[in-house]
């Protein structure tokens, strides 16, 4: 698997990286670094310092850059086949997402927050503006993982949530984990969810619903059949993003999985899909499936 795993110099990233260490094969690795000098100067530097001062600092910075860079190489060497280091300038949401279009990755991996290659500098949002935009599948970080052994998986019969079933069962991690594959039935009157999915249908009674909700659930665990994960099944009701909030939690996962809706340009800030409440709300690592 090609993935792109943007660092810096924050724990978050630290977190981010030890995730390939998790991987059942060695993967294809990129490892980029971006710096945002003018963000750095703004932040740091009195406007009045004259330029070889601002150069010495730039220096500086690219310096400890470089180094993350050959650190994170060093220390994931075990878990690639082959890496490739990338250090580059301007905004990091952008250059991520473009580097991820470059390389062809089919894996972003990045943590919660980052920051620019100095260790306070937090770089809010940028997880967010990549998981909207790149080309592929993003991992968003969230929280150390010594041990991956607990994934919740949401999926709603929609041709986004089968390809997160599919990517899952393709990439695998390292056994033993635990998938637990859930859906969500929307309250009567809501949108349904695609046909196949216990959705909400006025000429079928709750049992019914239920019946056909667990029955897809089956269908989709069958696609781990022969694979490393252990697999249960949840069938529930409620707000999506809230309840698969609250089933993550009571499960104790240490990833979500969603699929992503597809939706492109301003139309993904204004419908605020499920994938992007339960990436912002989410105390666990979220990986959201393209």
């Amino acid at each position: 698997m090609r993935i792109l795993l943007a660092v810096d110099a924050s724990p978050d990233s630290k977190q981010a990286a030890h995730i390939v260490a998790h991987l059942s094969e060695p993967a294809d690795l990129h490892i980029l670094n971006v710096v945002d000098p003018d963000a750095l100067k703004q932040a740091y530097l009195p406007p009045d310092l004259t330029e070889p001062y601002v150069e010495a600092y730039r220096q500086e910075v690219s310096l400890v850059a470089e180094r993350v860079l050959h650190e994170m190489r060093d220390a994931l060497t075990p878990y690639a086949r082959e890496i490739r280091l990338i250090a580059d300038t301007g905004d990091p949401a952008e250059s991520i997402v473009e580097t991820a279009e470059e390389s062809e990755a089919e894996l972003v991996i990045l943590g919660q927050r980052g920051m620019t290659a100095t260790p306070t500098l937090l770089l809010g949002g940028v997880s967010q503006k990549v998981a909207l935009y790149a080309p592929c599948s993003v991992l968003v970080v969230k929280q150390p993982t010594p041990a991956l052994e607990r994934i919740l998986l949401a999926v709603d019969g929609s041709e986004a949530s089968n390809k997160a079933a599919q990517f899952l069962a393709k990439f695998p991690f390292k056994a033993p984990v635990r998938v637990t594959v859930v859906t969500v039935c929307p309250p009567h009157g809501s949108e349904p969810l695609p046909s196949g999915a216990g959705a909400s249908d006025p000429s079928l009674g709750p049992e019914k619903v239920q019946a056909r909700g667990e029955d897809f659930l089956a269908g989709i665990a069958e696609t781990f059949q022969g694979g490393p994960y252990e697999v249960d099944t949840g069938w529930l009701q409620g707000d999506p993003a809230p309840i698969i909030l609250e089933e993550a939690g009571r499960r104790a996962a240490q990833v979500i999985v969603l699929g992503a809706r597809g939706l492109k340009g301003i139309k993904r800030f204004l419908l605020g899909s499920v994938s992007q409440k339960v990436l912002v709300h989410a105390p666990c690592s979220v990986l959201i499936v393209r």
